[in-house]
């Protein structure tokens, strides 16, 4: 595989102040799967969305590779500022989650799989008919389903024809988002086998957005891990399978399940702990750092980490929390009139630093002004996504230093 299909540069998707997709970049090669992967919430859908401008990105830069017709040259497009937007469209399309929702009932079969033709490449009557039937027999259908509405069929046909509509007009790159996720397990197999079939046969690019890992080791070449709006880590499959580098990798991979005891893909990897955290007030530092069992001192521990300790364990002790901003919290003792509030945490922090754990080791200082104590933290920024270990693996982790490439 060479050469770049699509490519992502530091694209941010808003909404208020939630950031959905917060600074994204990603390269996409030719005739290649690339896989998103993550939890639930972390933005994977309004990344797919966003890079097709089917939602406007809040910022950043999209590229895709391709010509605006057989007869023009291929060359890189830029779909940010571009006016060639509707021609280009056609060029990259979509496969969503649910067919049930993103086919229209009102429409029998012919009408929907024909529409895009019909406006991007003017075909009428036999020949557009012709070109439906080639379309829904590529797919695994027969001529008998034209004159069907999308509720008279199964879950597997109706993502047939979400395919089938999908690849109409002999696009270059088609976000697939969990294609698979609403079907049942035999019709996965089918689906996930016509897709590979799809892609061999009309030089495709996907990429493939799901939250899971058996699906993305048996479809794709490349993969990307997604946790609260940013890539922690990007990869070849085989290597991310073999050796995970980032803790979320590593506790996604250890999740695959198995018949097989004796072939766990990670041995030493823990359950996940805790939820995804909201969007719209992130960790500071690496978002990753509340819930990893490897997170140390400079992970980027702040205000709202002590908050949440203290509310948990000494509630009875501090009565008012105040995160001043992301390295600067502000107590106020319980009972004003006791003079020990300070010495109180003093105590708390020297034994958590004691047992080493990295929320205290990563406090900077401890005052009090009247009855409010304020405690400050070694200010972090979140690690950068760049080459760590060896060339062509990305990971946002302090763990691994960054790549030498000096000769």
């Amino acid at each position: 595989m060479s050469g770049i299909a699509f490519e992502i540069q530091n694209l941010k998707k808003y909404f208020g102040p939630v950031k959905a997709v917060d600074d994204v970049s990603l390269t996409i090669r030719k005739k290649e799967t690339h896989g998103l992967v993550g939890e639930s919430g972390c933005g994977k859908t309004t990344l797919g969305r966003t890079i097709l401008r089917l939602l406007e990105p809040t910022a950043g830069n999209l590229f895709i590779t391709t010509s605006l017709s057989e007869k023009d040259p291929i060359k890189r497009f830029e779909l940010s500022t571009t006016d060639e937007l509707r021609s280009l469209r056609r060029r990259m399309q979509i496969v969503y989650q649910d067919p049930a929702s993103s086919l229209n009932p009102r429409m029998i079969i012919r009408d929907i799989v024909g529409e895009p033709i019909a406006f991007h490449q003017g075909l009428k009557g036999d020949e557009l008919q012709n070109r439906i039937v080639e379309l829904l027999k590529f797919v695994g259908l027969q001529e008998e389903h034209l004159w069907r509405y999308s509720y008279e069929m199964s879950g597997g046909q109706r993502q047939r024809v979400a395919i089938a509509r999908a690849i109409a007009l002999n696009p270059d790159f088609i976000v697939l988002d969990e294609p698979t996720s609403a079907l049942d397990v035999s019709v996965q197999a089918k689906v996930l086998k016509l897709l590979k079939e799809l892609q061999r046969d009309m030089a495709l690019s996907y990429l493939f957005i799901t939250h899971d890992m058996s699906v993305i080791d048996y479809m794709c070449d490349r993969v990307s891990v997604m946790y609260v709006g940013k890539i922690v880590e990007t990869s070849d499959k085989n290597k991310l399978f073999e050796e995970p580098l980032h803790p979320y990798t590593q506790a996604l991979v250890s999740a695959v399940p198995s018949i097989d005891p004796t072939n766990r893909k990670l041995e030493t990897a823990e359950a996940l702990i805790g939820e995804v955290p909201s969007p719209a007030n992130p960790p500071t530092g690496c978002k990753f750092h509340p819930r990893c069992k490897q997170a140390f001192k400079e992970c980027g521990w702040g205000a709202k980490d002590l908050k949440a300790w203290l509310k948990e364990n000494c509630d009875e002790i501090f009565s008012i929390m105040v995160v001043r901003n992301g390295f600067h919290l502000e107590l106020e003792s319980v009972n004003k009139d006791e003079g020990d509030s300070l010495t109180e945490l003093t105590d708390i922090i020297e034994k958590g630093q004691k047992r080493r754990d990295p929320l205290f080791e990563s406090i900077e200082t401890v005052e009090k002004i009247n009855n409010r104590i304020n405690v400050h933290f070694v200010e972090k920024t979140e690690p950068e996504l760049i080459e760590r270990v060896e060339p062509d693996r990305y990971v946002a982790c302090l763990l691994y230093p960054a790549l030498d490439r000096k000769e």
